[in-house]
């Protein structure tokens, strides 16, 4: 928004746009822009925050479609500035000192689909930082047997839906609002069955594709706004105050950044303060770019504008000398008075460090392309049980690799390097060969989580199965008496399996502590087993001992397990064993205290 008089009484609005991956959020705003950011996002996600502003005048052309009542009323706001998120709830992470830096949000829920678990997390967040929100029921063209009417407001369209497509709808809005209540709130309703917005949260059913509902949706937004927040939007006219939304370098430019500005006035030759790699950057606003009026500042149709003096709500390019090392999400400062420049140097600073992680402990190495994806990729991973050594902003290094290398002596499955939409550098890569260190990659962040954890899973099973492989495993036998084939050279007798499994190879101990020697081998019905398993009921061949006289008939028998192997089956395996196992291999401990020494198998 560009200032351009004295008179102004209040600012734009924030609106933040988020909810469940492919629930229509970025469809909802490219309806009304009438362009396709969302086709060119990595697997039609959004995976960075674009601003879209929306002046009323424009706002008023779009109302006029759907119901000309709806375009005369008055509306005092300049205009909304809409932040489209990424899919995930972790990047609704642009915030001030102090709070949010949205004042309202629209939380987008497929009607069809119901709540989900980003749904939750985005509300949670919402909550915990305090911003009102509404609803956006999408996709109501969905519903068997719809009859769509473009861009019609929705109780227009819902009048004339036949009674069982009311119904189903109005089912639907019923148990969004039923989750609603055992998520904790007091009250979800259809907007238009709510006397008072203060204590209900109100649902707007729409279609990002049949544009159904979105007029509808705007004048809601812009009511409440009017309504209740007018206060929080006091134009100021002190030094900006922003958020980076991207740093690149533009075509025929040099680096220019993406800014979210949220208070204040920045002016072309402005000096201001924002975060770097190293630490925070000074420098000077040299141009200062505005994309065209519902144009989007991530990907515009159309060329920017040049003006010497942007107001907040805005998002604006800054061309400005020795920004290259900028970290895209951190915090923007303008810096009005010299004599706060260290003050404002030491906030931001803080601010970028605070998101930063650099430990000691084992843990996976993150590294992202911005501050806020950062944040999404601490929050998605720890939330998930995944730990983290480091995580920091830019390319992967040589140094992520040696850092990853450390790790694997105190946990091998975290010795990793995870890269959210950063490049892998030659010396890293050649590094990570010589490590024998495993680098993930992937610009959509669930799916970065998904491939490590499936790796981690899949050696950790690997690893345990060979473990496994390796030792010899407790088993409990009863001998049956009637079944003794032959006393000597082999004794072969019939064996009943209580617990555990038994393999050939292995030496037996009766429960007195008479050593059985080794089992040849197992056989059932004249066929050689290469196992037999709990309540099997098998004839077993061992050389060099004779029944009754260095065992009994009706022997129980124990598989005799090294005290080597019970310690690391008490120590790596034992949540691999069966709930049979672990009671063999508690009486079998019991057997050899009592035989030895009370210590064994501690």
């Amino acid at each position: 928004m560009t200032a351009e008089t004295d008179n102004k009484i209040i600012r734009a609005p924030i609106a933040s746009i988020l909810g469940h991956i492919d629930h229509g959020k970025t469809s909802l705003l490219d309806y009304i822009r009438g362009t396709v950011v969302q086709q060119r996002e990595a697997a039609g996600i959004t995976q960075h925050i674009g601003a879209s502003y929306f002046p009323t005048k424009d706002i008023k052309d779009f109302l006029s479609k759907s119901k000309q009542e709806f375009a005369d009323k008055e509306i005092q706001l300049p205009g909304i500035l809409i932040i489209d998120t990424p899919g995930h709830a972790a990047f609704m992470n642009l915030r001030k000192r102090g709070g949010a830096v949205a004042d309202i949000a629209i939380l987008v829920i497929d009607v069809t689909a119901g709540n989900m678990p980003i749904t939750w997390e985005s509300v949670r967040i919402l909550r915990e930082r305090k911003v009102p929100f509404v609803i956006a029921a999408n996709k109501i063209d969905r519903i068997t047997g719809w009859k769509s009417i473009k861009d019609a407001d929705f109780l227009d369209s819902y009048n004339k839906q036949k009674p069982h497509v009311r119904d189903y709808l109005d089912e639907k809005l019923i148990q969004i609002g039923v989750d609603f209540l055992q998520e904790g709130f007091t009250g979800i309703d259809r907007y238009d069955k709510i006397k008072d917005f203060t204590k209900k949260v109100a649902i707007v059913p729409t279609s990002a594709k049949t544009g159904e509902g979105i007029s509808t949706l705007l004048m809601v937004l812009m009511g409440l706004v009017q309504q209740f927040l007018t206060e929080n939007l006091k134009f100021s006219e002190g030094p900006a105050k922003g958020v980076v939304l991207e740093v690149k370098k533009e075509k025929g430019q040099a680096i220019t950044m993406d800014v979210l500005i949220y208070d204040g006035v920045i002016k072309k030759g402005d000096e201001f303060i924002v975060g770097g790699l190293d630490k925070p950057i000074k420098s000077k606003v040299r141009a200062l770019l505005v994309p065209k009026p519902l144009d989007e500042i991530r990907d515009p149709r159309q060329k920017f504008d040049s003006t010497d003096i942007v107001s907040a709500a805005a998002g604006i390019k800054i061309l400005a000398p020795n920004i290259d090392n900028v970290v895209a999400g951190s915090p923007f400062r303008g810096i009005g008075d010299p004599s706060q420049e260290e003050t404002v140097y030491n906030e931001i600073k803080s601010e970028v460090e605070s998101i930063r992680i650099k430990t000691d402990k084992a843990g996976v190495v993150l590294k992202a392309d911005t501050l806020g994806s950062l944040e999404a990729l601490e929050n998605h991973f720890t939330k998930n049980g995944v730990k983290i050594s480091i995580a920091d902003v830019g390319p992967i290094k040589k140094e992520d690799i040696m850092n990853a290398n450390l790790v694997k002596i105190l946990d091998p499955y975290s010795a990793t390097v995870l890269g959210f939409n950063v490049a892998i550098l030659p010396d890293a890569k050649e590094q990570a060969i010589t490590d024998n260190i495993r680098i993930f990659t992937n610009n959509v962040i669930y799916r970065l989580l998904e491939d490590y954890i499936e790796y981690a899973e899949v050696r950790k099973a690997e690893e345990t199965a060979k473990g496994l492989s390796e030792l010899v495993l407790p088993a409990k036998l009863r001998m049956i008496p009637d079944f003794i084939f032959r006393n000597s050279d082999p004794a072969v007798f019939g064996v009943h399996v209580e617990a555990g499994t038994l393999y050939p190879k292995v030496t037996l101990i009766t429960a007195d502590g008479k050593k059985a020697k080794r089992v040849h081998q197992i056989q059932d019905k004249g066929k050689t087993l290469e196992k037999a398993v709990k309540d099997d009921e098998v004839a077993i061949s061992i050389r060099g001992i004779e029944i009754g006289r260095d065992i009994g008939r009706d022997e129980t028998l124990f598989v005799n397990v090294p005290e080597s192997h019970v310690r690391q089956i008490m120590g790596k395996f034992l949540d691999e064993l069966t709930i049979d196992q672990k009671q063999a291999l508690r009486e079998y401990i019991i057997l050899q205290r009592s035989m030895q020494h009370p210590w064994w198998g501690m």
